[in-house]
């Protein structure tokens, strides 16, 4: 069978035949039933007949039901319906149920924040609390570099970490595995082909598009007040290239860089920097203002 059009950044992770029943007044009916990246797809032939966006589940369930004269265990995918404005179910039959609804709950509901990461850690050794963090860092790594970074003796000693260890106990706490071995993978953030490597499993946090974000521009300084989270000022490194304003949160776990596009160049010297209740403040003079001082300096 072909496979099902797939978006350029999207890619198969699971995929198998079996059965599914979408609304209770339907039988059930055969398919070839894919999970991607971003959706979960029934096929039946050549065409698709049913999909799911993976952001609209909002909860997984099993269930026993009759299929085919016999009980099995039955996947719910509970997702929300836009076009009906309404909760929808979508039943499935399919072999490795548990593996797909490992898999489903890592790519919907599945959130991994630092307090996830350190209830993870806070039962582990060192060699694999850093492994844990330098994922929650960069998302991925080879099995080179996480063997580089905690020391170990061979790539065997990393295996044991992440399959004896790590993944136990996140399947234990979270009930997944939170690092999955991918061949290839696009990392979403650079549109990059990732080739045999370790990923973190799950949702990262990340910066929600409505955080506070001011940058007002003066007379003779831009003033920028921005939110940062559990932070403190020692964390943080700011610098500035021209007209654009860097601002790198170095925080272990917590770790980000943003860039600001200022209306015109700035400079370096005699900012200011602020920080309390979560709100970060710079003040940056002006270059045009700065040269004028200079000037006026010189002149005296």
């Amino acid at each position: 069978m072909n496979r099902p059009f797939l978006y350029p950044d999207e890619q198969i992770v699971l995929e198998d035949q079996g059965g599914f029943k979408h609304l209770s007044l339907y039988g059930w009916k055969p398919a070839h039933i894919f999970l991607t990246t971003k959706r979960l797809i029934l096929c039946q032939l050549k065409k698709i007949v049913f999909e799911i966006d993976l952001q609209a589940v909002f909860k997984l369930s099993i269930e026993n039901q009759y299929y085919i004269l016999r009980k099995r265990e039955i996947l719910c995918v509970h997702y929300n319906d836009k076009d009906l404005n309404c909760h929808g179910i979508l039943r499935m039959v399919v072999n490795g149920l548990h593996t797909w609804n490992s898999r489903l709950f890592q790519s919907t509901l599945l959130k991994v924040d630092d307090n996830c990461i350190k209830m993870i850690a806070a039962r582990l050794d060192d060699n694999c609390k850093t492994i844990l963090w330098f994922l929650k860092e960069k998302g991925y790594a080879r099995i080179d570099q996480l063997a580089r970074i905690t020391d170990a003796a061979n790539h065997m000693e990393v295996l044991t970490n992440i399959k004896d260890a790590i993944n136990p106990v996140a399947q234990k706490l979270l009930g997944c595995p939170i690092m999955s071995f991918e061949r290839s993978r696009v990392d979403t953030h650079t549109g990059q082909t990732i080739l045999f490597s370790w990923w973190l499993a799950g949702v990262q946090e990340q910066w929600s598009h409505d955080r506070l974000l001011d940058i007002f521009d003066e007379k003779d300084y831009f003033q920028i007040i921005m939110e940062v989270k559990k932070l403190e000022k020692s964390d943080l490194k700011i610098s500035l290239d021209h007209n654009e304003l860097i601002v790198e949160s170095r925080k272990i776990g917590s770790k980000w860089l943003e860039r600001f596009t200022l209306s015109q160049e700035a400079v370096f010297d005699n900012h200011k920097v602020y920080l309390k209740n979560n709100l970060l403040e710079i003040r940056l003079f002006k270059k045009a203002y700065h040269l004028s001082l200079e000037d006026l300096d010189k002149e005296a």
